[in-house]
């Protein structure tokens, strides 16, 4: 009986010796398990601070991106707007020199209008107020004008009157001229009627100007004058009473000045067109004369042009 609870005791403090063994087991797992988690809290806490800082340099890298990019753009729209400032500062600056151009243009255009029409004024008073033929004068001033910075009722009262002017006092020369002819002033006739021709005269006056002012040169031994002339109112009236005559003048013209085939031409034209003219024998007389001419070696002397002359105004 007393070695029973004995070995109850024993077997009590054999398990409680286990247990206790179990429990300082159980108390150093749990220490080792609480460092453990203390080690891995405090890794835990070493990330999170890691974490925080990247965050932070993350947080702080993106807003001095932000502010970069806000700023780039802050300064790329400044520039913009500038150089769409600058370039509606050149368009207008571009405008206001051009109306500033026209403006000029426009004053210049106005103050050259302004002296033509005085000097228009001048010319239509010296056409309308000066006596005699030093209204002449006014003509000659027009033709001088600039009359393109006049406007259409300007030039029209103008060119008018120069039209009046130019028919009295061409009427008046070629009277002048005409009776000079029929006086055989032929210095008189040419002053006249080159006054006359230079007006611009209706074509059939002119064309008896012409006649008449060939002949004068040709009496007056100016033939390169005479011949343009006389050709000319041989080709442009045929149907002249007088043609004959310019047609004997026109070939001694000719023979003056050389043109010995055209003078034979004519003088061989008339004396085939005017067979009972009174000047057939001088048309014989001048194809001779122009052939002696054209053959030196003949041996007949060709007529002298005081001879010539003298059978041109016969």
């Amino acid at each position: 009986m007393s070695d029973q609870p004995k070995t109850d005791m024993g077997k009590e403090l054999t398990e409680l010796r286990r247990e206790i063994v179990e429990a300082r087991n159980l108390v150093i797992k749990s220490d080792n398990l609480l460092k453990n988690l203390h080690a891995e809290v405090k890794a835990v806490g070493k990330r999170h601070e890691d974490f925080q800082k990247r965050q932070w340099l993350s947080s702080a890298v993106a807003y001095v991106l932000f502010a970069v990019i806000s700023v780039g753009a802050a300064l790329m729209i400044t520039s913009a707007r500038s150089s769409s400032a600058a370039s509606e500062k050149e368009r207008l600056e571009k405008t206001v020199a051009d109306l500033t151009g026209q403006l000029e243009k426009q004053r210049a255009d106005t103050a050259a209008h302004q002296a033509v029409q005085q000097e228009a004024n001048k010319v239509y008073k010296m056409m309308t107020t000066l006596p005699g033929d030093e209204r002449l004068k006014g003509i000659d001033a027009l033709v001088k004008l600039d009359t393109a910075r006049l406007s259409n009722l300007e030039r029209q009262a103008l060119n008018d009157r120069a039209a009046v002017l130019r028919r009295e006092t061409g009427d008046a020369a070629f009277e002048q001229g005409k009776i000079a002819f029929r006086k055989n002033e032929m210095n008189a006739v040419i002053s006249n009627l080159e006054r006359f021709l230079a007006m611009n005269p209706p074509a059939d006056q002119s064309l008896e100007a012409a006649f008449y002012l060939g002949t004068a040169y040709n009496n007056t031994r100016k033939h390169e004058k005479a011949v343009p002339l006389l050709a000319r109112f041989v080709e442009g009236d045929r149907r002249a009473k007088t043609r004959d005559y310019a047609m004997l003048l026109l070939a001694h013209s000719y023979q003056e000045v050389g043109q010995y085939d055209k003078a034979l031409e004519v003088a061989r034209d008339a004396a085939g067109a005017y067979l009972n003219s009174q000047y057939q024998s001088q048309f014989r007389s001048r194809i001779a004369a122009v052939k002696r001419l054209m053959n030196p070696e003949s041996g007949s002397a060709p007529a002298a042009p005081a001879q010539a002359a003298s059978e041109a105004g016969q």
